[in-house]
Protein backbone atom coordinates (compact mmCIF):
# COMPACT_ATOMS: atom_id res chain seq x y z
CA UNK A 1 0.00 0.00 0.00
CA UNK A 2 1.44 3.58 -0.68
CA UNK A 3 2.74 5.51 1.90
CA UNK A 4 0.99 8.41 2.56
CA UNK A 5 4.49 10.76 1.99
CA UNK A 6 4.22 9.72 -1.12
CA UNK A 7 0.86 11.32 -2.22
CA UNK A 8 3.20 14.99 -1.45
CA UNK A 9 6.54 13.20 -2.90
CA UNK A 10 4.73 11.99 -6.69
CA UNK A 11 3.32 14.83 -6.73
CA UNK A 12 6.27 17.43 -6.05
CA UNK A 13 5.25 20.17 -8.98
CA UNK A 14 1.99 20.49 -6.98
CA UNK A 15 2.80 20.27 -3.62
CA UNK A 16 6.61 21.87 -3.39
CA UNK A 17 5.19 25.66 -4.37
CA UNK A 18 2.31 24.98 -1.67
CA UNK A 19 4.37 24.24 0.87
CA UNK A 20 7.20 27.00 -0.37
CA UNK A 21 4.27 29.97 -0.48
CA UNK A 22 3.46 28.41 3.02
CA UNK A 23 6.99 28.45 4.61
CA UNK A 24 7.88 32.36 3.02
CA UNK A 25 4.17 33.61 4.25
CA UNK A 26 4.93 32.23 8.04
CA UNK A 27 8.30 33.58 7.83
CA UNK A 28 7.07 37.19 6.70
CA UNK A 29 4.26 37.17 9.69
CA UNK A 30 5.70 35.13 12.45
CA UNK A 31 9.87 35.93 12.42
CA UNK A 32 10.79 37.92 15.26
CA UNK A 33 13.99 37.82 17.77
CA UNK A 34 12.87 34.94 19.24
CA UNK A 35 12.69 32.20 16.71
CA UNK A 36 15.66 33.70 14.23
CA UNK A 37 18.74 33.64 15.04
CA UNK A 38 21.95 33.85 13.68
CA UNK A 39 25.82 33.90 13.32
CA UNK A 40 28.36 35.26 10.61
CA UNK A 41 31.50 36.79 10.76
CA UNK A 42 32.38 39.95 8.98
CA UNK A 43 36.06 40.54 7.14
CA UNK A 44 37.64 43.86 9.18
CA UNK A 45 38.97 44.86 5.63
CA UNK A 46 36.74 43.92 2.95
CA UNK A 47 33.34 44.06 5.05
CA UNK A 48 32.62 40.95 3.65
CA UNK A 49 31.47 37.58 4.88
CA UNK A 50 33.83 35.53 5.50
CA UNK A 51 31.95 32.04 5.56
CA UNK A 52 29.47 30.70 3.28
CA UNK A 53 27.70 28.10 5.32
CA UNK A 54 24.36 28.64 7.09
CA UNK A 55 24.27 31.59 8.97
CA UNK A 56 20.54 32.38 9.99
CA UNK A 57 17.69 30.11 11.02
CA UNK A 58 14.22 30.33 11.73
CA UNK A 59 12.27 27.81 13.87
CA UNK A 60 8.31 27.92 13.69
CA UNK A 61 5.33 24.93 14.13
CA UNK A 62 3.09 24.04 11.53
CA UNK A 63 -0.57 25.19 11.50
CA UNK A 64 -3.19 23.66 11.09
CA UNK A 65 -5.21 23.34 7.66
CA UNK A 66 -2.08 23.98 5.73
CA UNK A 67 0.04 21.58 3.28
CA UNK A 68 3.13 21.99 5.51
CA UNK A 69 1.24 20.63 8.37
CA UNK A 70 -0.07 17.95 6.40
CA UNK A 71 3.43 16.98 4.68
CA UNK A 72 4.44 16.97 8.57
CA UNK A 73 2.17 14.78 9.77
CA UNK A 74 2.88 12.00 6.42
CA UNK A 75 6.52 12.12 7.23
CA UNK A 76 5.55 10.92 11.14
CA UNK A 77 2.72 8.34 10.14
CA UNK A 78 1.39 5.23 11.27
CA UNK A 79 1.93 3.71 7.77
CA UNK A 80 5.79 4.05 8.18
CA UNK A 81 6.30 1.77 11.07
CA UNK A 82 6.40 -1.39 9.08
CA UNK A 83 9.61 0.24 7.47
CA UNK A 84 12.66 -1.70 9.04
CA UNK A 85 15.89 0.75 10.15
CA UNK A 86 18.82 0.91 8.10
CA UNK A 87 16.71 -1.19 4.99
CA UNK A 88 16.88 -0.68 1.29
CA UNK A 89 12.70 0.97 1.88
CA UNK A 90 14.19 3.53 4.38
CA UNK A 91 17.22 4.51 2.61
CA UNK A 92 15.04 5.43 -0.47
CA UNK A 93 12.32 6.88 1.69
CA UNK A 94 14.77 9.80 3.30
CA UNK A 95 16.69 10.44 -0.17
CA UNK A 96 12.94 11.39 -1.28
CA UNK A 97 12.05 13.18 1.14
CA UNK A 98 15.62 15.28 0.95
CA UNK A 99 14.98 15.79 -2.51
CA UNK A 100 11.42 16.91 -1.81
CA UNK A 101 13.15 19.06 0.54
CA UNK A 102 15.54 20.41 -1.82
CA UNK A 103 13.17 21.46 -3.63
CA UNK A 104 11.03 23.43 -1.93
CA UNK A 105 14.64 25.25 -0.44
CA UNK A 106 15.23 25.97 -4.55
CA UNK A 107 11.67 27.44 -4.74
CA UNK A 108 12.04 29.36 -1.72
CA UNK A 109 15.88 31.01 -2.88
CA UNK A 110 14.11 31.80 -6.90
CA UNK A 111 10.81 32.86 -5.91
CA UNK A 112 10.93 34.68 -2.87
CA UNK A 113 14.39 37.09 -2.75
CA UNK A 114 12.42 40.19 -2.02
CA UNK A 115 9.98 38.89 0.84
CA UNK A 116 13.31 36.92 2.14
CA UNK A 117 15.15 40.56 1.77
CA UNK A 118 12.85 42.17 3.71
CA UNK A 119 12.41 40.20 6.16
CA UNK A 120 15.42 39.37 7.35
CA UNK A 121 15.83 43.26 6.85
CA UNK A 122 13.74 43.94 9.89
CA UNK A 123 14.50 40.83 12.13
CA UNK A 124 18.27 40.88 11.74
CA UNK A 125 19.65 44.36 11.22
CA UNK A 126 16.34 46.20 12.69
CA UNK A 127 15.87 47.97 9.92
CA UNK A 128 19.29 49.66 10.60
CA UNK A 129 21.40 49.60 7.31
CA UNK A 130 18.83 50.26 3.50
CA UNK A 131 19.90 48.42 0.53
CA UNK A 132 22.61 50.40 -0.47
CA UNK A 133 24.12 49.79 2.42
CA UNK A 134 23.72 46.11 3.16
CA UNK A 135 22.33 44.91 -0.34
CA UNK A 136 21.77 41.24 0.91
CA UNK A 137 22.35 40.30 -2.57
CA UNK A 138 22.83 36.39 -2.04
CA UNK A 139 20.15 34.52 0.33
CA UNK A 140 20.25 30.90 -0.17
CA UNK A 141 17.64 28.74 1.94
CA UNK A 142 20.48 25.44 2.33
CA UNK A 143 17.97 23.00 4.08
CA UNK A 144 14.67 22.28 5.97
CA UNK A 145 14.68 20.13 8.72
CA UNK A 146 11.07 18.51 9.84
CA UNK A 147 9.79 16.87 13.40
CA UNK A 148 7.11 16.10 14.95
CA UNK A 149 6.50 17.09 18.76
CA UNK A 150 3.16 16.57 18.86
CA UNK A 151 3.04 14.44 21.20
CA UNK A 152 5.22 16.60 24.25
CA UNK A 153 3.05 18.53 26.02
CA UNK A 154 3.36 22.55 25.03
CA UNK A 155 4.32 23.84 28.27
CA UNK A 156 7.58 21.06 28.04
CA UNK A 157 9.04 22.74 24.92
CA UNK A 158 10.01 26.19 26.92
CA UNK A 159 13.23 26.58 28.71
CA UNK A 160 12.12 28.32 32.06
CA UNK A 161 13.72 30.74 34.31
CA UNK A 162 14.31 30.93 37.77
CA UNK A 163 15.39 33.14 40.70
CA UNK A 164 15.72 32.11 43.72
CA UNK A 165 16.60 33.35 47.38
CA UNK A 166 20.23 34.19 47.52
CA UNK A 167 22.46 31.82 49.65
CA UNK A 168 19.66 28.79 49.31
CA UNK A 169 19.26 25.86 47.78
CA UNK A 170 16.16 24.30 45.65
CA UNK A 171 15.30 21.12 43.93
CA UNK A 172 15.81 22.88 39.93
CA UNK A 173 14.16 19.54 38.06
CA UNK A 174 11.56 18.57 41.13
CA UNK A 175 10.00 22.31 40.23
CA UNK A 176 9.87 22.47 36.83
CA UNK A 177 8.11 19.22 36.32
CA UNK A 178 5.30 20.05 38.98
CA UNK A 179 5.29 23.68 37.44
CA UNK A 180 4.91 21.86 33.97
CA UNK A 181 2.50 19.22 34.78
CA UNK A 182 -0.26 21.81 36.66
CA UNK A 183 0.10 23.45 33.77
CA UNK A 184 -0.68 20.80 31.48
CA UNK A 185 -3.72 20.05 34.01
CA UNK A 186 -5.17 23.31 34.72
CA UNK A 187 -4.33 25.37 31.38
CA UNK A 188 -3.22 27.87 33.58
CA UNK A 189 0.18 30.04 32.43
CA UNK A 190 3.44 29.33 34.69
CA UNK A 191 3.19 32.48 36.29
CA UNK A 192 -0.64 31.57 37.94
CA UNK A 193 0.82 28.19 38.65
CA UNK A 194 3.76 29.58 40.57
CA UNK A 195 1.77 32.30 41.91
CA UNK A 196 -0.87 29.92 43.55
CA UNK A 197 1.37 27.42 44.82
CA UNK A 198 3.31 30.00 46.62
CA UNK A 199 0.93 31.41 48.00
CA UNK A 200 -0.47 28.35 49.53
CA UNK A 201 2.78 27.68 51.11
CA UNK A 202 4.03 24.51 48.75
CA UNK A 203 7.75 24.08 50.49
CA UNK A 204 8.81 23.16 46.98
CA UNK A 205 8.73 27.28 46.45
CA UNK A 206 9.74 28.17 49.72
CA UNK A 207 13.02 30.02 48.35
CA UNK A 208 11.68 30.87 44.83
CA UNK A 209 11.51 34.26 43.90
CA UNK A 210 10.26 34.07 39.95
CA UNK A 211 9.31 31.10 37.51
CA UNK A 212 9.04 32.68 33.70
CA UNK A 213 9.50 30.65 30.56
CA UNK A 214 11.92 32.08 28.49
CA UNK A 215 12.81 30.82 24.48
CA UNK A 216 11.19 27.76 22.95
CA UNK A 217 13.55 24.77 22.54
CA UNK A 218 11.37 22.50 20.49
CA UNK A 219 9.98 23.30 17.37
CA UNK A 220 8.39 21.32 14.40
CA UNK A 221 10.09 23.12 11.50
CA UNK A 222 13.91 24.31 11.08
CA UNK A 223 15.26 26.41 8.25
CA UNK A 224 18.38 26.98 7.54
CA UNK A 225 19.47 30.00 5.23
CA UNK A 226 22.73 31.57 4.09
CA UNK A 227 22.73 35.40 3.85
CA UNK A 228 25.16 37.52 2.27
CA UNK A 229 25.32 40.42 5.31
CA UNK A 230 28.55 41.96 3.20
CA UNK A 231 28.47 45.77 3.75
CA UNK A 232 29.31 48.00 1.09
CA UNK A 233 31.69 50.43 2.09
CA UNK A 234 32.05 54.25 0.85
CA UNK A 235 34.12 55.86 -1.35
CA UNK A 236 35.82 57.56 2.00
CA UNK A 237 35.79 54.00 3.82
CA UNK A 238 37.67 52.75 1.14
CA UNK A 239 40.44 55.04 1.12
CA UNK A 240 40.62 54.73 4.60
CA UNK A 241 41.10 51.03 4.41
CA UNK A 242 43.71 51.59 1.42
CA UNK A 243 45.71 53.77 3.28
CA UNK A 244 45.12 51.11 6.65
CA UNK A 245 46.57 48.10 4.57
CA UNK A 246 49.26 50.56 3.01
CA UNK A 247 50.91 51.42 6.40
CA UNK A 248 50.26 48.07 7.66
CA UNK A 249 52.61 46.70 4.83
CA UNK A 250 55.14 49.31 5.77
CA UNK A 251 55.15 48.32 9.56
CA UNK A 252 55.92 44.48 8.28
CA UNK A 253 58.75 45.77 5.61
CA UNK A 254 60.19 47.97 8.79
CA UNK A 255 60.48 44.32 10.72
CA UNK A 256 61.19 42.36 8.24
CA UNK A 257 64.27 44.57 7.92
CA UNK A 258 64.92 44.86 11.05
CA UNK A 259 65.07 41.02 11.69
Amino acid sequence: MKKKIYNFIDNDKKYVPIIAKEIVETFESEANGENVEYSYTIDGITKEVQAKDANTYFVFDTAGETCLDDFKKSLFDEDLADIEEESTEEEKLMEDVREFLFKICKKITTDYKEELQKTLRRVVLGDRYDKERVPLEDIEVISIDVADYSSVPESFKYILRIGKEPGTEIDTDEIILFVQNRQELTGMNIENVFSIEKQAGNPLFKNVLIIEPTRKFLNEISIYFFVDYTIIMTEIEREETKKQLESENEETKIIEAES
